[in-house]
């Protein structure tokens, strides 16, 4: 979790110095070639460039995960040229609340009441932070807001996929595999008529944007399969403050209270959900041990 924290932290920087330079498309359009190259030949390695491995008869679904979350991508982009860094995890950070309304909507998961006090924690905090009506709302809020939103989709689909990819030996990397593939298609189309090599001074941004996306999403799936999420994911909450040290840093950027109050309302319904989510799960795995150890036959 260490490094995935530290991943996240340098993508955001390296996006950022590269908005600086390059286009929306373009940044997506070579970050996704060079995750490409790597996950190929990790697959490569692995033996499971053929039909076996890579499964193409999920097609349809990576295709939906992965529309949703390049649209999150671009959001994210757009959002971390225009905003405070703080300010796009903050705002970020509502995608867990997001994902448990859409899975309440389309999966069936019952909606409990912490999940409710969760997401109205989650959405005054977004309502601190934008503030209508006492400022001017920066429309890139609003449409980091639509990314998360994205990143929420993806999020759904992703955990389809990991059930029809169960017992697939390379599932995160097969995953990353059709992400990097077709992300990189679909910021090609818009711009291939005007497509050009990144400026020689992006490449290094570019090179550790592409490591640290990979490296940050594979340290985190690692980290989850040795620990509860309960343990896992408080953990990723360092992100904002290390994130809001590393742009006053390096940016000079400033916190407002208003930030600081939003950002902690929805960091507090996100550990809200997971707690009551533990809560339940244990208690089921307690109730089962009682149902097992009634019916087991008496010595």
């Amino acid at each position: 979790m260490v490094a995935a924290l530290a991943g996240f932290c340098l993508l955001a920087i390296a996006s950022r110095e590269l908005t600086l330079q390059m286009g929306t498309l373009e940044i997506l359009f070579w970050r996704s070639a060079l995750g490409l190259l790597m996950v190929t030949s990790l697959l490569a390695r692995a033996g499971a460039l053929d039909r076996q491995g890579l499964q193409p008869q999920l097609m349809g679904w990576h295709l939906l995960r992965n529309s949703a979350h390049f649209s999150g991508q671009c959001a994210w982009l757009i959002a971390i040229a225009a905003l405070p860094l703080a300010e796009v995890f903050a705002l970020e950070f509502t995608t867990p609340l997001w994902a448990a309304l859409l899975a309440a909507l389309f999966m069936g998961e019952s909606l409990h009441r912490g999940r409710w006090l969760s997401l109205m924690l989650g959405l005054a905090g977004v309502v601190i932070i934008l503030r209508p009506g006492a400022a001017v709302v920066n429309p890139a809020s609003l449409v980091m807001l639509a990314g998360a939103f994205g990143f929420a989709i993806s999020i759904i689909v992703t955990r389809r996929l990991t059930q029809l990819l169960h017992g697939h030996a390379q599932t995160f990397l097969v995953v990353l595999f059709y992400m990097t593939l077709m992300q990189g298609v679909f910021a090609l189309v818009p711009i291939a008529a005007t497509l050009r090599l990144p400026p020689s001074a992006s490449w290094h941004w570019l090179l550790a944007a592409a490591v640290t996306a990979l490296a940050a999403h594979y340290c985190l799936s690692r980290a989850l399969s040795y620990a509860d999420a309960a343990v896992v994911m408080p953990i990723d909450y360092l992100r904002l403050p290390l994130i809001m040290l590393a742009a006053w840093w390096l940016y000079g950027e400033t916190v407002s209270l208003w930030l600081l109050l939003g950002a902690g309302l929805i960091i507090a319904g996100n550990a809200l959900g997971l707690y009551m989510e533990t809560v339940k799960i244990r208690r089921q795995a307690a109730m089962q041990c009682e149902a097992a150890s009634a019916g087991a036959p008496q010595a």
